[in-house]
């Protein structure tokens, strides 16, 4: 009785090609069931390596394929499952690999992260499972925007910010992704795909001055297209100094014309981002 009820409960939701679900759907499909007794098959499915545990009352199908001693749902899939019903992007270094840009930095595999941005505080920020570190950063709401469901595997989608935003994103916090060389990299990779109506209209409402500075200097630096709407953001930039790169010293030349502390080696920048350029 216990065998057949495991099996329906895999094939009635992965029959719809749900393959997460928490406790409260299970009890809904199976109402003549008693909450006990389906807490008890659940942990024995987990216990079979029929599903994975992903939080206390969520759970994800192991695929018959996989192997249960290491299989764990793609960190994509995870963050999802995490902000089910809550408002969230899956942001910042997370969301340039699902837009299929190519990072430069090394990083190792104990120091995997998912960036989930959130509307509201969710605590702890940051939470570990199956070896991946989900990081979860809070937008006030005149950051909150710039997101829509995307795939991010052949079955199921998620909500991820668009290229535009992930660009503005990571000008904003190089620091979540990689560094500044980074955000030149991206900048560099997408140049062709990207919206630059969307971008400038983006960067406006992003309300961020350093980020600004950032784009425009790697742009200048880079040798991209400059227009009109280069020079009118330059207009914007104010009185004030942004460090070039957050995440390395307090140190360097200002760089006035763009409201800089030029922290990280012009050259060193340039010649990182085209070397990479030849991957793409």
């Amino acid at each position: 009785m216990s065998s057949q009820l495991r099996w329906s409960i895999i094939k009635q939701f992965s029959g719809r090609n749900t393959f997460n679900f928490r406790f409260q759907d299970v009890v809904k499909e199976f109402p003549e069931k008693h909450r006990v007794y389906l807490a008890r098959i659940l942990t024995d499915m987990v216990d079979k390596g029929m599903l994975y545990k992903i939080t206390r009352d969520h759970y994800h199908i192991i695929p018959n394929n996989a192997d249960p001693e290491t299989y764990f749902p793609d960190g994509h899939q995870v963050a999802k499952y995490i902000m089910q019903n809550k408002e969230y992007y899956i942001g910042y270094a997370s969301a340039l690999k699902i837009h299929g840009l190519t990072l430069q930095s090394e990083v190792k595999e104990s120091e995997v992260k998912e960036y989930v941005v959130t509307k509201k505080q969710t605590k702890p920020a940051i939470r570990s499972f199956g070896g991946i570190t989900y990081q979860f950063i809070q937008h006030d709401a005149t950051r909150f925007f710039g997101f829509s469901s995307i795939w991010i595997n052949q079955l199921e989608k998620a909500m991820v910010s668009d290229l535009e935003k992930t660009i503005v994103d990571i000008a904003t916090k190089p620091q979540l992704c990689g560094g500044i060389v980074e955000v030149g990299n991206v900048i560099f990779q997408a140049k062709a795909r990207t919206d630059h109506d969307k971008l400038f209209y983006y960067f406006a409402r992003n309300m961020n001055k350093s980020a600004k500075k950032r784009f425009l200097f790697l742009t200048d630096l880079l040798g991209l297209e400059w227009t009109t709407d280069h020079e009118r953001m330059m207009k914007e930039l104010g009185p004030g100094i942004s460090l070039l790169d957050p995440s390395a010293p307090d140190q360097g030349r200002k760089r006035r014309k763009f409201g800089l502390k030029i922290n990280v080696d012009p050259i060193h920048i340039k010649k990182k981002v085209l070397q990479g350029g030849n991957l793409v």
